[in-house]
């Protein structure tokens, strides 16, 4: 049996979670997220606020916004502080969803593309995963496989998230969790963690997704 994570609430100081609220049917589904930088710049409204702007406006200059079925889209996010276990959550003060204006119909709900966060360590436990929800009939050719403009607009989307949370030294990140000693297999105990993403890029197939509901 493999060795399996501390369990409880993950609390890692100088760290934040993001999570990003899309909306589909009156339904929501996220996306989560990480950061580092809490430490000097703190999770707060007026914080959490510039964040959710700037992200809502990388939905259309992505041009995700344009290639995303419109029964799907984006409302804004949600952060909190993850240095302790109760800290407050900060929703984005405006969260009426940026509707896709895609021209086809969705592909069904469980499918989505996967943008691939790379980071500044090795090994499984610093590598992300975001699983993008929406796409319309048109962004598949004919072989079921995601187009190339399909493709280029998840991963900017993502990376100008990136781009952005640097910018207000946040920096996205991929956060670990600790895992106790494994004496009988020579493992050390491992403290939580985080790396720094350096890169975005995107599957060229299709994922499903079936737990990113709210």
């Amino acid at each position: 049996m493999s060795r399996q994570p501390v369990p409880g609430a993950l609390v890692l100081g100088n760290a934040g979670e993001l999570k990003l609220l899309w909306d589909f049917g009156g339904r929501r589904r996220l996306n989560v997220l990480h950061f580092t930088g809490t430490s000097t710049r703190p999770v707060n409204q007026a914080n959490v606020d510039i964040t959710n702007e700037a992200i809502r406006g990388i939905f259309g200059s992505s041009g995700l916004g344009a290639l995303t079925a419109p029964v799907y889209g984006l409302a804004g996010i949600t952060c909190r502080d993850m240095s302790t276990s109760t800290a407050a959550e900060f929703s984005g003060t405006n969260l009426t969803p940026v509707v896709g204006t895609g021209t086809s119909d969705a592909l069904p709900s469980q499918i989505a593309l996967v943008a691939s966060l790379k980071t500044d360590k090795r090994g499984k436990n610093y590598h992300g995963r975001v699983y993008i929800p929406g796409a319309d009939e048109t962004d598949s050719d004919g072989a079921g496989l995601p187009t190339t403009p399909y493709i280029t607009a998840v991963r900017l989307f993502v990376d100008e998230i990136r781009g952005h949370l640097a910018s207000v030294n946040w920096p996205m990140a991929v956060v670990s969790r600790a895992y106790p000693a494994d004496d009988a297999n020579g493992l050390a105990a491992k403290p939580a963690d985080f790396a720094n993403v350096v890169s975005v890029t995107v599957d060229a197939s299709f994922d499903t997704q079936r737990r990113r509901k709210i």
